[in-house]
């Protein structure tokens, strides 16, 4: 039982992650920045546009002196993933576009791991059945982590789709509603006019 802890622990030392929601105001820009300390890490960024607009966003990844990995324009989500060449400092921003007036709520995550070498594959190959069912379980936890998110992010979009229509429903309604007033009142002067016409001539 020891033994399954002390695997478990090495193995989550081995990841650094995080997961963070940020509202992004009109014409904003911000930045996250991942470290990486040695050549070879893995480095794996996921976003997802939850609320605001149109569900877009435009992004940017930058490495070590300003060189730029990944770009992109009015996206509603990504997931990239990248081996860090450089040691240094990986720049992940977010800019809510000149086009866009309204502010959107950003989901992201940005994980840091040491990327497998053929020598780790080798030692891999040797555990005991026990230490490849914890780095199944492990590898099945970010696979149901990321339906969860997808599922997560379907449904805000789906909310804010419905609300949407609720509102202009109710929109339509009144101005229907007014209209119907507007032609009764039309109608009834149309109508009292005409009897008063009538009775002039008499």
């Amino acid at each position: 039982m020891l033994r399954k802890v002390m695997l478990l622990l090495a193995l989550l030392a081995m990841v650094n992650a995080v997961t963070l929601r940020k509202w992004i105001a009109s014409h904003e820009k911000t930045c996250y920045f991942a470290s990486a300390d040695t050549p070879g890490k893995k480095i794996s960024f996921y976003f997802a546009v939850h609320q605001g607009g149109n569900f877009d966003i435009d992004f940017e990844v930058e490495g070590p002196n300003n060189r730029q990995l990944f770009k992109g324009e009015a996206e509603r989500q990504g997931d990239f993933v990248f081996t860090a060449t450089q040691v240094g400092e990986y720049a992940f921003c977010f800019k809510n576009g000149l086009a866009s007036f309204a502010d959107k709520l950003v989901e992201f995550d940005i994980t840091v791991e040491d990327e497998a070498r053929p020598e780790d594959i080798a030692k891999r190959q040797k555990r005991d059945e026990v230490a490849s069912s914890v780095v199944t379980i492990a590898s099945d936890l970010q696979q149901i982590t990321k339906f969860m998110k997808y599922f997560r992010l379907r449904e805000n979009r789906n909310f804010a789709t419905v609300s949407s229509t609720e509102s202009r429903i109710w929109w339509f309604s009144a101005l229907d509603s007014l209209c119907v007033v507007l032609v009764a009142v039309i109608q009834v002067y149309a109508i009292q006019a005409l009897f008063t016409a009538k009775r002039s001539r008499l």
